[in-house]
């Protein structure tokens, strides 16, 4: 090792440039380390040379790390482990398992990275991954259903990326999938989930017991149809939002039948949509809340529900016209709605009066 600095004796060590073995068994009391840029380091030191007390564990720029040990032990009492820009590792541990103390796991800019483990074991205090830009990571390791802490899995830009057979067994799971374009199916547990977020992953299909979805990009679905968004018939919040300054959805995607038991719906960032064209909307016994934003070519609505007890529309210059009190051509089918706000503007406001 060639430079070691220490910015706390007892806590907190960084090491730059180890053209050599990293050797930090000296450092009884270490907690939190930081390697980057070393780039002769190949894996780390056998688990009797790292510091049992160590809990943070960060790795950034080691342009030729394989794995991370080849015994297929980290220290037992890890909790945070951060790997960034190793763009020659192929695997976290080819052998062993996470420790059963990590907490938080985040994988960035790997691009050869294959697997992360064998298998997830009695990782229950495992409660956030984050994995991104790593385009050779098929799947998760096998093991979900012991990860009963996971509550934020985040996938970002995984190109070649599925989830395994098998189920999350939180019950209050928020899934972030994003630019993983081979990703055609959740869980077989997505029952489970509480919320997903969906952004740039065209194959995707949905089902189950979803309570909360979000749904970004969607220039790059053919027709909201294609999801299954009628068979979620748990489904509560539905956010459905294009690109602001984009190419948009046109209302013959949209030609959808919502669930019934949504409600809360927003539509936001559709900058051609003339017409919402949801198959019998009126009809959807639970909506409360209808949140319309960004939508400049929007002239008029459906028939609306009666259970609407919100109304809120911002940016959306021909619908704001036509809803005009007593005079727009929508006036009749908002005038009903307890409230509705327009450009952050309650309707029933008195309008302002030019002093002459």
């Amino acid at each position: 090792m060639q430079c070691l600095l220490d910015d706390n004796e007892d806590t907190s060590t960084s090491l730059c440039r180890a053209d050599d073995d990293v050797d930090t068994s000296t450092s009884h009391h270490l907690q939190d380390l930081y390697i980057s840029y070393c780039p002769s380091l190949t894996c780390l030191p056998s688990i009797h040379q790292l510091p049992a007390t160590l809990t943070s564990l960060t790795i950034s720029n080691c342009s030729k790390l394989t794995t991370l040990s080849s015994t297929g032990h980290l220290p037992v009492a890890l909790k945070h482990l951060r790997i960034k820009g190793c763009s020659e590792l192929t695997t976290l541990l080819p052998k062993g398992q996470l420790p059963e103390s990590l907490e938080t796991l985040n994988i960035t800019s790997c691009p050869k990275l294959e697997s992360i483990v064998e298998k997830f074991h009695n990782n229950k205090a495992l409660y956030d991954i984050q994995i991104e830009c790593c385009d050779h990571l098929k799947s998760f390791p096998e093991g979900l259903e012991t990860l009963s802490g996971l509550c934020k899995p985040y996938m970002i830009d995984c190109k070649g990326f599925s989830f395994p057979k098998g189920r999350f067994p939180n019950s209050d799971l928020a899934v972030n999938v994003i630019g993983c374009e081979k990703l055609e199916a959740l869980p077989s547990g997505i029952h489970n989930l509480s919320s997903l977020r969906i952004y740039d992953c065209p194959n995707i299909r949905l089902s189950g017991k979803l309570a909360r979805l979000s749904i970004s990009d969607c220039k790059q679905y053919k027709s909201l149809m294609e999801l299954g968004l009628h068979n979620l018939t748990s489904l509560t919040y539905l956010s459905i939002s294009g690109q602001r300054d984009g190419e948009s959805l046109q209302e013959e995607d949209m030609r959808i039948t919502l669930p019934r038991s949504l409600t809360h719906l927003s539509i936001e960032n559709f900058p051609n949509l003339k017409y919402l064209s949801f198959k019998d909307f009126e009809h959807l016994p639970s909506l409360e809340f209808l949140r319309i934003w960004n939508c400049p070519e929007l002239t008029t609505l459906p028939s609306l529900p009666p259970s609407l007890l919100q109304l809120h529309i911002r940016e959306c210059r021909l619908l704001k016209e036509a809803c005009k009190r007593d005079k727009g051509k929508v006036w009749s089918k908002i005038a009903d709605i307890p409230r509705v706000e327009i450009d952050n503007k309650f309707i029933y406001e008195p309008e302002e009066t030019s002093e002459n």
